[in-house]
């Protein structure tokens, strides 16, 4: 039996782009075991994927602060760690702190990027074999690293993934369903942890004022924290009829619950990336960051690329993302304009029926 070990520790999103990996591990061989190192945080989103065996835990923003106080618990998962020598070890991280990780472990072949591709270049001295990386896309860029590893060179395409919720969870998911079905149901997921990733309050309002008169579809307004279930609970009541601010879902439901939705609007972030693990279409907003490079693949996912009014280049995210005081790229968007694309969009992902009600 194959035994593989996956080294991708953060973020929720970049974790969230790789599920299908597993997917393609599992489908070359039906009986490999595949164990994963994720942060703390990040671990009970894998302990829902139904296909992964073993999640290793990791908390390196507590163990930097006093690595000697935590010295017991450093102890512990390097022992974990090493229980097995796996076939095949890919770190798709490819950062120093990965490296460690990838150091410690043990493995017959431990896969990362080629000097030119890996993002900290101390990464590369603790794998042995390297390969080039040819894709821009995110996802395609990890999906290349194990199909030319193994030599394969057969796309791979996206399985529907379901993850697995708790009997309290299945009764809630239950209800949800029951929450306007007669009209077509779009998910809203409006937040970000970086204000620049997002569309002005009154923009995404407007917006969705043409969406409703078009289409008189339910919204649901999905929110994570207090500050967005303040904006989802101000736009359940610009849109009463038939739509719902909901929050305190877990990821797993989350995704779960985008099954059964009928398009999801989003910004660049997790939730993003959660519906590409699904069947359902995706109208998403990208500005300081690249659609090319991180919009799910396939075409029931439309991007739309917000353009920088000070002509900055980047392949990747604008390299003045956590600095940029304007979001002029996003915020100065015009309503009209999103709806202009989403109209082509929402043609195309509903057989030409826009006209549902």
């Amino acid at each position: 039996m194959k035994e593989f070990l996956i080294i991708k520790t953060s973020s929720i999103g970049d974790v969230i782009q790789c599920f299908h990996l597993i997917g393609y591990l599992k489908r070359r061989f039906p009986k490999c075991q595949i164990d994963w190192v994720a942060e703390k945080e990040i671990a009970p989103l894998l302990r829902a994927h139904p296909q992964l065996d073993r999640v290793l835990e990791v908390d390196t923003k507590l163990w930097r602060k006093n690595p000697f106080k935590h010295q017991c618990l450093i102890s512990s998962f390097r022992k974990q760690l090493r229980e097995k020598n796996y076939d095949a070890l890919f770190d798709l991280q490819g950062n120093t702190k990965s490296g460690c990780i990838t150091a410690f472990a043990k493995a017959q072949k431990k896969v990362g990027y080629g000097w030119q591709d890996v993002p900290e270049k101390t990464n590369f001295f603790v794998t042995n074999v390297h390969l080039p990386i040819t894709h821009t896309n995110v996802r395609q860029r990890y999906s290349q690293l194990l199909q030319d590893y193994f030599g394969d060179d057969d796309a791979i395409e996206t399985q529907q993934l379901e993850l697995t919720i708790t009997q309290e969870e299945e009764s809630r998911l239950q209800r949800l369903k029951q929450l306007c079905f007669h009209r077509p149901r779009l998910m809203i997921c409006f937040g970000s942890n970086w204000g620049n990733k997002m569309l002005p309050e009154g923009t995404l309002k407007e917006f969705l004022l043409l969406i409703d008169e078009k289409l008189s579809p339910s919204f649901f307004f999905v929110y994570g924290n207090e500050k967005e279930k303040e904006v989802a609970d101000r736009l359940e009541r610009d849109f009463s009829r038939c739509s719902h601010a909901i929050g305190e879902m877990s990821l797993p439901l989350w995704q779960r619950f985008m099954h059964v939705v009928e398009g999801v609007i989003s910004m660049d972030s997790a939730a993003l990336h959660l519906c590409a693990t699904t069947t359902t279409p995706s109208f998403s907003l990208f500005g300081p960051s690249s659609a090319e490079a991180y919009k799910p693949v396939g075409k029931k996912h439309y991007a739309f690329q917000g353009s920088c009014p000070y002509e900055i280049q980047f392949d990747k995210r604008c390299p003045h993302l956590r600095t940029c005081q304007s979001g002029a790229c996003l915020h100065e968007v015009s309503a009209e304009e999103l709806f202009e694309k989403f109209e082509l969009f929402w043609e195309k992902v509903s057989d030409k029926q826009l006209v549902l009600y």
